[in-house]
């Protein structure tokens, strides 16, 4: 993160409205930029290259010499950004930036980490200034995990993604992988190969990751009985339902409603020591401004 982003000069979160369209820019300095378009279209200028976004889009922009939006004329745009100075940029690092998409989807995670970082306002304080800075890295880095897994999707064969949505809104039923290769018109052994390889494991080792998941969230978040969360999540008793649950997270079912999901800490586990030499307080990082 700190090899592009100047951390030390601070982040900046902001939001605009054009209610007929408008020009910002150009930027002369180096910025690192996450601009999101929630409504409207805009064509971002970056340097030598033109990126055309839609309504719930968001974009990565890292500009050398130049930064200049056009927001679409006649109509009304809502954006929102999150930008800090650009740092050194290594070539390796240069080359993996330039592999991402410059734009992508917006996510319910980004739009949730926008919208607070938007919340803390342009104040300056030691503490603000410090939770400011490590939710700007937060964001940037849920982008390039998000354009990561776009382009790995782009890259996925159709019947693999036809099959993990399958499973994804059916989990609850019986799924063999025969059934499950006749549905997206592959062989189970081309399905079972394929989905190792673009997935990271067999199909029927995926659904029980879904049931798992799913499980465990019925445990935190409602007063069902155990057995009923089973056979909700289409296990066939309770006991494959536990064994799972403690494979998966580490904990029983019943601790994991307990603890409410929460886990203890290595030290505490383990009663690991723990010790820092010459701790000091954190510097005051400053806050960019537009």
């Amino acid at each position: 993160m700190h090899a592009f982003i100047d951390g030390g000069r601070g982040f900046i979160f902001g939001e605009a409205i054009y209610p007929a369209g408008g020009i910002y820019g150009p930027l002369k300095e180096r910025y690192v930029t996450l601009l999101i378009i929630h409504e409207g279209k805009a064509r971002v200028f970056c340097d030598d290259d033109e990126t055309v976004m839609g309504p719930r889009s968001c974009g990565f922009f890292r500009n050398e010499r130049h930064l200049f939006i056009e927001y679409a004329e006649g109509r009304n745009t809502r954006v929102s950004w999150c930008e800090g100075y650009a740092g050194v940029l290594p070539e390796a690092v240069a080359l993996r930036l330039r592999s991402l998409s410059p734009r992508i989807p917006l996510s319910q995670r980004v739009e949730a980490m926008q919208r607070l970082g938007v919340e803390l306002g342009a104040g300056s304080s030691s503490n603000l200034n410090m939770l400011r800075n490590a939710l700007g890295e937060a964001i940037f880095l849920a982008y390039f995990h998000e354009a990561q897994m776009s382009e790995q999707e782009r890259q996925t064969p159709r019947s693999v993604l036809r099959a993990r949505f399958y499973i994804d809104e059916n989990y609850e039923k019986e799924i063999t992988v025969e059934r499950l290769a006749a549905l997206v018109g592959v062989t189970p052994q081309h399905l079972v190969s394929s989905f190792r390889k673009h997935i990271g494991v067999t199909p029927v080792r995926y659904l029980w990751q879904v049931r798992a998941n799913h499980g465990h969230s019925l445990l935190l978040q409602t007063g069902l009985a155990i057995s009923e969360i089973a056979y909700q999540c289409g296990y066939k008793n309770p006991f494959h339902f536990s064994r799972q649950i403690s494979e998966q997270f580490g904990m029983s079912p019943r601790d994991v409603r307990a603890n409410k999901g929460y886990r203890l800490a290595s030290d505490i586990a383990e009663g690991a020591a723990d010790t820092a030499y010459g701790m000091a307080l954190p510097e005051t990082n400053s806050v960019l401004t537009k």
